[in-house]
């Protein structure tokens, strides 16, 4: 365990400086043992060689030594010169061989004294032939007999090949020895070879093992945990103990999780804050401001967060909300300027205030550390369009803070979001009072219309009827004149009596609510063609339908009101000497499908477009019957459906009028005939 932890404390160099001694120690180890192997063979063969060259020596100088008695006795016999001459050539050659022989064993001083014996042997011997040669060549043949008959020569020439004998055996005893420890040295070698390579193994084996303890097995640690944490499954704590770079790094991605979820966590409530923000629950402003204060505290790690309202009226703060259980004891109380002095001065400066240590100053009146027991403080302005309008306090009640910078910034992001959700949330307030005063306003003049309408309605009745009571009962008393004035007296009233009942239609749309189906197109058209048959007579008008419609879901009430004012202008302002040619169908332009009536009238020019769906607008056609709010009607009732209608004209040429209702089903029957062109 000592080891291990040694190990681990050790940098990641010398790691793998480690482990490279451990992989590579044993094999430079066991290729010195190979070279000297192969050195102490090389050793052996050049042994065996140089005593294969004193072999080849020692039966030369015996071959001389024979040569010398061999040429002795020959010329003893036969006495002729002749016969010396092996012996001439023994005694020429004896001196280079002896010489080889005593360079081969220069370094043994043993063998080198058994080398200078038999050369002293030999030369002795050829001296004494030579004596006696010379005495035979002057007639003295006693001597030379006497010498053979004494086998003197023989005996000699046995010590000489006795002495190379020793000489020999001394040479191959050393060989045969040296050639025993060279058998010995390469079987030590063969099994030695083998120990290393399996303790090399193994010990390749213990350096993976420990390059994988180290190194490579952490490193797959952290990469998995990366991977892990890219996923969204964060780690607690990476199981990487060292304290190598590797340690370091494990540690250091530890500290980077914690500040990512950290963050993570933050613009999650940033989130969650602009949710509420934009969704106001049933709680309002102050159960979104109470979330915020117990995010934003939590986030700090403050147990008592404030959000402090100025009255710039009265001139104190209101408690906003609070968090954890100072909220219901805080809730709509109000804290005096005098006493709460940083909160204001962050208020007036717009510039957060921060206070480590509130109890270091005693004379500062502050209720937030008298009363609410506050170590330190961070005010925070929320800021507006017009300047700052209130403060998100942390105060800190177990033990004084330093905030930090990053914490500063955080709650300036807090006190952002606390000001946008009561900007909008006053905004939201001002807007639905202004629309409710609106749409009071609204039915109220709807009421007073229709109310005048009604109160305007019997006084015309009564006048009309009453200028036809006095055309019946006076008809021919009056004159021509006093005729036609009671005629416009009673045209007037008429026409009154029907812009009146077209006033009060369109004060009732939207109002009384009509039954909503399927209701198809072709069906309605039929029926406001036949309520114009005698329009349609007079002017000799053809109208044309198109074969399918969509179905529509509206009111068949409305759809009725929208064609027939459409069919009916169709009809009317069209051109003198030119018969009306109206068509009613359908179009699909884009992904919107409308429907459409066009005629062949005298048009609307470009300057008078935006004004024909304005009440009473007659765009000049004075003689044209009518009270000009017809196609008022028309677009009220289609925007009642969330639908739109608009017109494409030219002087002249007619007019084309489109408009939608929302579909019942979708077209499948019949393709629908696509144009080009802006609406």
């Amino acid at each position: 365990m000592r080891r291990a932890l040694t190990v681990s404390r050790l940098s990641v160099h010398h790691k793998v400086v480690l482990i490279l001694a451990v992989m590579v120690l044993p094999v430079l180890a066991m290729v010195a043992l190979y070279l000297t192997t192969i050195r102490q063979l090389l050793a052996v063969q050049e042994e065996v060689d140089r005593l294969s060259e004193i072999q080849v020596q020692t039966e030369a100088i015996l071959s001389i030594a024979v040569d010398v008695e061999d040429g002795f006795r020959g010329f003893v016999l036969v006495h002729k010169e002749n016969f010396l001459e092996p012996f001439n050539t023994a005694e020429s050659a004896f001196d280079p061989a002896i010489g080889r022989l005593k360079q081969m064993v220069r370094d043994d001083p043993e063998q080198l004294q058994r080398v200078s014996q038999i050369e002293a042997r030999v030369l002795a011997l050829v001296q004494k032939k030579k004596r006696l040669i010379d005495a035979i060549r002057l007639g003295d043949l006693r001597s030379a007999r006497a010498h053979i008959e004494s086998g003197e020569g023989p005996n000699e020439l046995i010590a000489i090949r006795e002495g190379l004998r020793d000489f020999e055996n001394v040479e191959k005893q050393w060989m045969s020895d040296r050639k025993a420890r060279a058998e010995r040295l390469a079987l030590v070698t063969r099994y030695g070879l083998g120990g290393v390579v399996i303790g090399i193994l193994f010990l390749w084996w213990l350096a993976s093992r420990l390059l994988a303890r180290t190194i490579t097995g952490p490193l797959a640690t952290l990469t998995v945990t990366a991977q892990e944490f890219g996923s969204g499954r964060p780690v607690a704590r990476i199981p990487v103990d060292s304290t190598d770079e590797v340690g370091r790094l494990a540690r250091t991605m530890e500290e980077m999780q914690e500040r990512i979820a950290r963050h993570i966590s933050q613009m999650e409530a940033f989130h969650a804050i602009g949710r509420e923000i934009s969704t106001i629950g049933p709680d309002g402003l102050e159960g979104v401001l109470k979330r915020m204060a117990e995010t934003a505290g939590s986030m700090l790690r403050v147990d008592l967060c404030l959000v402090l309202l100025w009255d710039e009226t009265i001139g104190f703060w209101k408690v906003g909300a609070a968090s954890g259980h100072w909220h219901d004891l805080l809730r709509r109380s109000v804290l005096i300027r005098e006493e709460t002095p940083i909160s204001f001065k962050a208020l007036t400066t717009g510039v957060p205030q921060v206070v480590d240590d509130l109890e270091a100053s005693p004379e500062l009146v502050s209720q937030i550390r008298d009363r609410l027991g506050g170590k330190s403080l961070l005010a925070v302005p929320l800021v507006g369009p017009e300047g700052a309008f209130g403060v998100l306090a942390f105060a800190p009640t177990r033990e004084k803070r330093v905030f930090t910078d990053w914490e500063i910034r955080l709650s300036q992001q807090f006190a952002v979001q606390a000001a946008i959700a009561i900007l909008n949330t006053r905004l939201y307030e001002a807007a639905q009072q202004r629309g409710e005063g609106l749409q009071n306003r609204l039915e109220e003049l709807e009421r007073y219309a229709s109310n005048m309408a009604h109160d305007l309605k019997g006084p015309a009745r009564r006048m009309a009827e009453l200028a036809s009571l006095l055309h019946m009962d006076y008809q021919g008393r009056f004159d021509e004149r006093a005729d036609r004035y009671l005629g416009w007296i009673r045209e007037t009233g008429q026409q009154l009596m029907s812009r009146i009942e077209e006033v009060l239609r369109l004060a009732r749309l939207g109002t009384v609510r009509e039954a909503v189906g399927a209701v198809d197109p072709a069906e309605v058209a039929r029926d406001v063609v036949k309520g114009c048959e005698g329009l349609i007579e007079r002017q000799g008008a053809r109208v044309h339908m198109a074969d399918w419609f969509p179905k529509l879901a509206c009111s068949r009430v409305h759809l009725f009101q929208v064609l027939d004012n459409l069919v009916r202008n169709a009809l009317n302002f069209s051109v003198d000497g030119r018969p009306p040619d109206v068509e009613i169908g359908v179009v699909k332009r884009m992904n919107e499908t409308a429907l459409f009536v066009r005629d062949n009238g005298i048009g609307i020019p470009s300057s008078e477009v935006e004004r024909i769906f304005e009440p009473f607008a007659r765009l000049g056609h004075k003689d044209v019957p009518g009270t000009g709010i017809g196609l008022t009607i028309v677009k009220k009732i289609i925007e009642l459906y969330n639908g739109r209608v608009w017109v494409e004209s030219e002087p002249d040429k007619g007019a084309t009028f489109f408009f939608t209702f929302p579909l019942y089903v979708e077209l499948t029957a019949e393709p629908v005939r696509h144009e080009r062109g802006g609406s």
